[in-house]
């Protein structure tokens, strides 16, 4: 299949694309800067890198039109207004230009949304803006399929290793465990290894939000 990944230099889109490569799929991956200067692995070396801003300019049309899959993995954790890094123009904006575009073909890609099952009461602007984004995929995309992760995990991150081992901890406590579940850590390999597996069209637990 011809995959294209909008954010695959980020934190989850480097390693779905490696997978996705591993598979034999052909993967298209479309960041601002092409392709990350640290990335000189053979599954990197097979990825077709294309240097495009879906906020500032339209270079990603084409890799869109030849496209069997288009996925969106762009997206921040934190928001930093002062340098116009928002949730809504690195959450809603890409799906809102994306799915327009989508819409002008005769036959259009399928569209694949990385969402989150939910976020601590911190993040919650951020979980309201993938809210947001997932009703708009609801509205305009003809049967899209939307991931929801809880914590992803990888050594490359530090934190979000110490938070996994405290909310493996919290588990353990009597009548914490249910309060917990939502959050259920999932490591990077495993994220990509599913999304991976629905681009094939095998079922995964992770096209559901989990309570």
């Amino acid at each position: 299949m011809q995959i294209t990944i909008f954010g695959g230099s980020g934190f989850i889109g480097q390693k779905l694309s490696e997978e996705l490569i591993d598979r034999g799929h052909n993967v298209l991956c479309i960041s601002r800067n092409g392709k990350p200067s640290n990335l000189t692995t053979d599954w990197a070396r097979k990825v077709h890198w294309v240097r495009s801003d879906i906020l500032t300019d339209t270079h990603w049309h084409s890799a869109v039109q030849k496209a069997d899959w288009v996925i969106d993995a762009i997206g921040i954790l934190r928001e930093q207004p002062t340098k116009n890094v928002t949730y809504d123009r690195f959450i809603l904006e890409p799906v809102r230009l994306i799915l327009t575009y989508l819409n002008t073909q005769a036959t259009p890609a399928k569209f694949l949304f990385l969402s989150a099952n939910s976020a601590p009461f911190p993040l919650r602007n951020y979980m309201d803006a993938k809210l947001q984004a997932e009703q708009l995929i609801k509205e305009q995309a003809s049967e899209p399929v939307i991931i929801y992760p809880s914590l992803v995990v990888d050594k490359e991150r530090f934190s979000s290793v110490i938070s996994a081992a405290a909310i493996n901890f919290l588990k353990k406590i009597p009548g914490i465990k249910k309060l917990t579940k939502r959050y259920d850590p999932i490591s990077r390999e495993q994220l990509a290894v599913e999304i991976a597996n629905v681009l094939e069209g095998k079922p995964s637990v992770y096209t559901h939000r989990r309570t």
